[in-house]
């Protein structure tokens, strides 16, 4: 943890970086492409949850370029989409290993005059997984406060989370080309099949035919060779490889040409199942096979390894009508599989966070009025933890000048697809009454209906009267 007087800060900032640790940084941060893009809910969301968190009134989380500071999620301090990098803590704290705490900013004269009234700075670095320090993610108050021990290891935690979100934004753009062009290649390999389909229909027309099939075949050879995809054809019954592009070949890094060889070679085991089989099922059943995410056992050398591919199979039949060769698309998916298991983690990071910060957590089905809720949740309107607990009591639970209110608060976020925010009362069933503070943000299906609303609250002081 570093506590900065405004001294240190001062000589903090003007140490700097090496030449060439600053290169190396900025390439590392531009190959996420998030500087100067719009904002976006991933992002929004959790500069809100740290602010609910840590109930605080402000949240930032940046990005540090060469010269410039851009706030990726900007809550709590107007529409500012961001600073010079000479006069941001968050440069302070992006080259700090743990949180960096300005328990008074106005100790630091160039800070004193800031039109928010900022006075309490808490910041977590945000570190790639090779190292390279790309910003920060803090929050701010108008007063000063102490920030513990357990607060600091959440903040750190949701640093984590945030670039788990970079790096889930990074492979979703690279896996929306990937399948752009995995879509361009399936259509073409398609016209393929239906012009050889077409050469054996018309034998008659022969010449004019195999005359296509010339142009078509060197089309298919510039498109199979080039494909960003694993490609390979094998020849039936024997299960021998005829062909195979560059991206097949990249998988076995230690052949330089794998044509020829027996397929059980080189890709013995599918989810458990030979790929031999599967080859023969196709051959046998005349009918094309494809199946998403599966886990493929593949030779490298003298090791297995392992990798997460989409397969498609598609039988190619020669003369007479009769399948001779197979075609197969491997298109790896691997990052893909991995960034699920990165957002199982997050959420398990998330969770852990919500709960260290005493808030109910609540999924609630608007069809059913069934609620999916942690115990916090119960606990905060009166309800043991293993109590029955509806959407109806929840309202019950109000104090009934409130309950239209937040009615037409949560309706109006569901017809504007925004942020549900309000405080009102709830009366146990000892009698006593408590304030809440809650949130909510609607999720709809594939019809554009609200079906459920993600809900966030906590047990809060009742309001200064005024």
């Amino acid at each position: 943890m570093f506590d900065y007087s405004s001294s240190q800060m001062e000589q903090h900032q003007n140490k700097g970086t090496s030449a060439a640790y600053e290169a190396a940084r900025l390439n590392a941060l531009y190959r996420y492409k998030i500087l100067n893009t719009l904002p976006e809910e991933a992002f929004d969301d959790l500069a809100r949850l740290a602010c609910q968190i840590f109930d605080l009134p402000v949240c930032l989380i940046s990005f540090i370029g060469a010269e410039e500071v851009f706030y990726k999620a900007n809550v709590g301090l107007g529409q500012e989409p961001g600073e010079l990098r000479s006069e941001s803590i968050c440069t302070n704290t992006m080259m700090n290993e743990g949180v960096t705490i300005v328990k008074d900013i106005h100790t630091i004269p160039r800070f004193k005059d800031n039109p928010f009234g900022i006075r309490f700075y808490a910041g977590a670095p945000l570190i790639t997984a090779d190292g390279f320090r790309i910003g920060a993610i803090c929050v701010l108050n108008q007063e000063t406060i102490e920030f513990d021990e357990q607060k600091q290891q959440i903040l750190l935690g949701l640093a984590k989370v945030v670039l788990d979100r970079v790096e889930l934004r990074l492979i979703a753009l690279n896996q929306q080309k990937l399948k752009e062009d995995h879509a361009r290649l399936l259509s073409t390999t398609d016209e393929i099949v239906a012009e050889k389909d077409h050469l054996v229909e018309f034998k008659a027309q022969v010449t004019q035919a195999n005359s296509v099939l010339e142009n078509r075949q060197e089309h298919f050879e510039i498109l199979f060779d080039q494909a960003p995809v694993a490609i390979g054809i094998c020849s039936v019954p024997d299960k021998i490889i005829q062909r195979a592009n560059a991206a097949l070949v990249n998988i076995w890094t230690d052949h330089t040409d794998i044509n020829g060889q027996p397929l059980e070679d080189i890709i013995p085991d599918v989810d458990g199942q030979t790929f031999l089989k599967m080859i023969d099922e196709v051959y046998e059943s005349g009918k094309g096979f494809q199946a998403n995410e599966v886990k493929l056992q593949v030779w490298n050398g003298n090791r297995m390894k392992s990798i997460y591919a989409n397969v498609s199979l598609q039988p190619l039949d020669g003369l007479a009508d009769k399948t001779d060769h197979v075609i197969f698309i491997l298109a790896d998916v691997t990052e893909q599989v991995v960034a699920k298991q990165m957002v199982e983690e997050a959420n398990i990071v998330l969770t852990s966070a919500i709960d260290a910060g005493g808030m109910g957590y609540t999924v609630v089905e608007f069809s059913t009025g069934k609620m999916v809720s942690n115990n916090q949740f119960k606990n905060n309107y009166g309800y043991a933890a293993d109590d029955e607990f509806h959407y109806s009591d929840l309202f019950d639970a109000m104090l009934p000048k409130y309950r239209q209110k937040i009615k037409q608060a949560v309706q109006e976020a569901i017809e504007n697809n925004t942020v549900y925010q309000a405080e009102y009362e709830v009366k146990w069933a000892d009698g006593t009454t408590h304030w809440i503070r809650a949130f909510g943000k609607p999720r709809y299906d594939i019809y554009g209906r609200a079906s459920h609303i993600i809900g966030l609250n906590k047990i809060i002081n009742p309001p200064a009267a005024g």
